[in-house]
């Protein structure tokens, strides 16, 4: 399953629009967790259809963050959170909380796809120790 990540409704409400004319099957759940709506539809699309929805997905990011940040505005001081949305092998998912400068950052500099692998090579190697040395594995 592909799973799509937002915090404000309205934002994935046209994710799901988008989905609909796309004639794609979906669901949504609530991940009280991060307090954000999780969209999910098949990864069995055609490949060129996969990157629309990142590339879609991304573009709306913006907007949700937007929002969320706006929410977060308090009046007598502002609050930045940033976090990754980690899913592990055996079904979990957890939350790694991040210094949005250095989010912010990265992001500059790599894309989103990009940084996303690189979540989840950490992730695998986390989940599957491998003390060879770094040249044996190339």
């Amino acid at each position: 399953m592909l799973e799509y990540l937002f915090f404000n409704q309205a934002i994935a409400d046209k994710f799901i629009a988008f989905l609909k004319s796309k004639e794609l099957q979906w669901s949504q759940h609530d991940d009280p967790m991060l307090g954000s709506i999780v969209i999910k539809t098949s990864e069995d699309i055609a490949d060129d259809l996969w990157d629309e929805l990142d590339d879609y997905h991304e573009e709306l990011g913006l907007e949700d963050q937007k929002l969320l940040e706006e929410g977060l505005a308090d009046t007598e001081t502002e609050t930045n959170a940033a976090g990754i949305y980690i899913q592990l092998s055996g079904g979990d998912q957890t939350v790694a909380q991040i210094d949005p400068d250095v989010m912010n950052r990265m992001l500059e500099v790599i894309s989103m796809d990009e940084f996303n692998q690189f979540v989840e090579t950490i992730v695998s190697s986390v989940e599957n120790p491998d003390d060879s040395p770094i040249c044996k594995k190339i």
